[in-house]
């Protein structure tokens, strides 16, 4: 019996708190946000400068937006007020790009990872080098995603990854073995279980239209690009073999639900009990861990062709607009205070996500927090062997390209065709 209902009384409650987690990945790809709210601040600082920040709607992530602006407002000698404003995913690089040239940019905004390089490339980001960060105290795929031309243009809050959660019960009951935590099954083992989930539950897994699709090209040695950057290999063997994989288990079994953005989240299929597996962001294990199902982390299923599960390493990043009527010091401020200790050993607990600063892995309160919490060992295995997008100012037409075509052949277009079609648009943005 589903628990859709219950469990979306449970999310309300969930994003009224701190701890709750974001409902969409860092790339934004399953954000069904379309309202449009003003945070009003509530800070108690010494200063009297008001700034403004921006971030895409996500309610997971908002509670704790608001709580660290009442952190720096308490701290800060400058800011005695920070109001955040959400924007829809979907509108929020357009809404950025045009209020910018208008002179309405805000002090600071989040930035997703297919938004750094174009940000970077048009000259609208200030070098966060030239202010005293350095690239080199950031782990690699989060220092990758926030540089551009080996230069750093933003901070890292967190990193993540993706993997699959796994409802242990729903194994058990369809006659499975529940594997090891940190096991990376095979795409044959990985077949075996959604057959025999899908038989006894009807759904067996399910995932992102395009960014499950992602993973597993990526987990079968694949990518958007070569590795020079210079010709698309979206359509290569091994991304023709795992959409080869996939596309009679979505369209004709039906036991793989492959869900478009701006609906329903993979996660909440899985929540509510409606799908045995989905998959999952390293940031939506708050909510895991706050539901009633007895569930675990795994890494995404390895394709033939390599021998480690791969995803892409991805995140949220703060920048600060170099022109356009941001206030550099204010937003100087905000950054100094994402980039300081107490948040990035912090950020795990907060929001499921990993530091994105090195020394923080090193501190007790990272490691205890790991130790004390045992299902995020797949997710520190994992991180390691996460995939940075292209640094290109293009990558977010990229990411459309190959996810407006990875939707069409769950729709029955033949693959090949597809992912001709994807690598088309791509080789034309380089």
């Amino acid at each position: 019996m589903s628990n859709r209902r219950l469990t979306r009384r449970e999310v309300i409650a969930l994003a009224s708190s701190v701890g709750a987690v974001g409902f969409a990945g860092c790339t934004g790809g399953n954000s069904g946000n379309s309202g449009t709210n003003t945070g009003n601040g509530n800070g108690s600082g010494n200063g009297g400068s008001s700034m403004t920040l921006w971030a895409w709607n996500d309610p997971g992530l908002s509670p704790i937006r608001k709580e660290q602006k009442k952190q720096l407002a308490k701290q800060s000698d400058a800011i005695s007020n920070i109001s955040w404003e959400y924007y829809p995913f979907e509108n929020y690089l357009a809404k950025a790009t045009t209020a910018i040239p208008a002179g309405n940019a805000p002090d600071s905004l989040a930035l997703s990872v297919l938004w750094v390089p174009r940000f970077a490339d048009k000259g609208v980001a200030l070098d966060l080098e030239k202010e005293g960060f350095d690239p080199s105290n950031y782990v690699s795929a989060a220092r990758s995603n926030a540089s551009y031309d080996d230069t750093l243009w933003s901070v890292p809050w967190y990193a993540d990854c993706r993997l699959i959660a796994i409802n242990k019960k729903m194994f058990k009951e369809a006659g499975l073995k529940v594997p090891k935590p940190t096991h990376r099954p095979s795409w044959d083992e990985f077949g075996s279980w959604v057959d025999a989930l899908g038989k006894k539950h009807g759904t067996a897994f399910s995932m992102s239209a395009g960014e499950g699709f992602d993973c597993f090209a990526l987990s079968n040695g694949s990518g958007y690009l070569n590795e020079d950057g210079t010709k698309a290999i979206i359509n290569n063997n091994a991304a023709l073999e795992a959409a080869n994989f996939l596309q009679p288990k979505i369209v004709e079994d039906k036991s793989i639900i492959a869900r478009n953005p701006g609906g329903t989240l993979a996660v909440e299929d899985f929540l509510a009990g409606e799908s045995a597996m989905c998959f999952a962001g390293s940031w939506n294990y708050p909510r895991l861990r706050d539901s009633d199902l007895d569930w675990q982390f795994n890494p995404y299923p390895g394709g033939p062709k390599v021998d480690k599960s791969h995803t892409w390493s991805a995140g949220v990043f703060y920048s600060i607009p170099s022109r356009g009527g941001a206030d550099k010091k204010l937003g100087l401020e905000w950054l100094n205070y994402i980039n300081s200790m107490e948040v990035q050993k912090n950020v795990t607990k907060a929001m499921g996500g990993f530091p994105g600063r090195k020394d923080a892995y090193e501190t007790k309160v990272f490691k205890q927090f790991i130790e004390d919490n045992p299902k995020l060992k797949p997710v520190a295995q994992e991180m390691e062997n996460t995939v940075s997008f292209p640094s290109h100012p293009d990558v977010s037409k990229m990411w459309d390209a190959v996810h407006t075509q990875a939707q069409a052949m769950w729709q029955g277009k033949k693959p090949k065709q597809a992912l001709d079609t994807a690598a088309q648009e791509i080789d034309s943005l380089l």
